[in-house]
């Protein structure tokens, strides 16, 4: 039988992100096998970030919050493993606020969290982004510019968030309360998977990336057809008319469901679905190093905004078809547009928070 610690170290190595396959087994049937479990799961992980609240400047006591979290060991009998696992335990935590200082900022972002009829929406501003544990202990990074509605506490059937923007989900492996993410008439339903999906109101087009696991997407896409079953390392691609609702293209059931979401959802005028991506291009926004590939400015240029919390003014048709790679590291907007216009034929101004970039014929 599992011991206290034995848990602890387990949760410690999943926030860490250090589990084995095993392990994440072990650690969800665990976490599966009563309410109780669950409830010391999500409140574990929440301590954990918490602590990650204060001033940048302060200094994580790893060996007092442990002893917080481990209070109810037995120290008499358990003191020589603790003080085994005490490096790898203080390795979590430096990891964890280095991550959170670097790019989650918990301690300067404008995120709102607002209660209202026991459902909980948290917003995450432009320039910043941020990352939350959901009442099943599920993960989710939300990027820029972006919200996301969840319940208080999620029913016995099943678990339902709303997204507005971009958001990474991992999902706690549970079959019998399938995890449902709708967004703008698209309803994606997992038990245990890690997908990203990019749902901007702002942009003609949703995407779902599928990391790990199995994702269904609902019929609403593919009208008089069956659900859409993405695998790992796979991209599906929803585009939308502007001009439209969404009469044309959601069913009774699926308007009730989705709630003001579907309301404003817009018709499906061609869906992609593409086999073999690397997911890094399209999940390492959340990381410390963002990833680029072949992407043309156009659509860098969107990403960019939300990222710095600027407005991008191009003002040369040729800048929007000049396409990038590379790996930007913590770089501020003003490095990162200097090394775009030292690789590429464009040079730009910069005030306040307006960007106006021209194209360089003399580069």
């Amino acid at each position: 039988m599992k011991t206290n610690l034995d848990i602890d170290l387990l949760i410690l190595d999943y926030v860490e992100g250090k589990l084995t396959k095993e392990q994440e087994t072990e650690l969800s049937d665990w976490v599966e096998a009563s309410e109780q479990n669950t409830q010391y799961f999500s409140q574990s992980i929440a301590y954990l970030e918490l602590t990650f609240t204060g001033s940048k400047s302060e200094k994580y006591n790893s060996h007092k919050n442990w002893g917080q979290l481990a209070s109810r060991i037995n120290k008499r009998s358990q003191i020589l493993r603790i003080s085994r696992e005490l490096a790898k335990i203080a390795a979590v935590f430096v990891f964890a606020f280095i991550l959170g200082y670097f790019y989650f900022q918990f301690a300067t972002s404008r995120e709102q969290r607002m209660a209202s009829n026991d459902f909980i929406t948290t917003e995450v501003p432009y320039g910043s982004r941020s990352v939350l544990t959901l009442p099943d202990g599920s993960r989710v990074w939300i990027n820029a510019g972006s919200s996301i509605k969840y319940p208080v506490d999620f029913d016995e059937t099943q678990r339902i968030v709303q997204l507005d923007g971009e958001a990474y989900f991992d999902v706690i492996t549970n079959k019998s309360r399938p995890f449902y993410v709708e967004t703008w008439g698209l309803k994606l339903k997992a038990t245990g998977t890690q997908f990203n999906v990019r749902a901007y109101n702002d942009e003609e087009f949703i995407e779902a990336i599928l990391v790990e696991g199995e994702v269904a997407v609902n019929r609403a896409v593919r009208p008089h057809k069956t659900d859409l079953i993405l695998k790992p390392n796979q991209k599906l691609t929803v585009y939308k008319d502007a001009a439209s609702t969404c009469e044309a293209m959601t069913d009774d059931d699926a308007k009730e469901k989705a709630g003001e979401m579907v309301s404003t959802a817009r018709k499906v005028t061609k869906v992609e679905l593409t086999s073999d991506i690397r997911t890094d291009i399209y999940t390492s926004w959340k990381d410390k190093e963002w990833v680029i590939y072949k992407e043309k400015f156009g659509s860098l240029a969107q990403k960019l905004e939300k990222r710095y919390d600027v407005k991008i003014n191009i003002k040369d048709e040729a800048v929007f078809a000049l396409a990038y790679s590379g790996t930007l590291k913590d770089e501020n907007l003003i490095e990162v547009l200097d090394v775009l216009s030292i690789t590429s034929p464009i040079k730009y101004v910069f005030d306040d928070k307006n960007v106006t970039i021209w194209y360089n014929p003399e580069f």
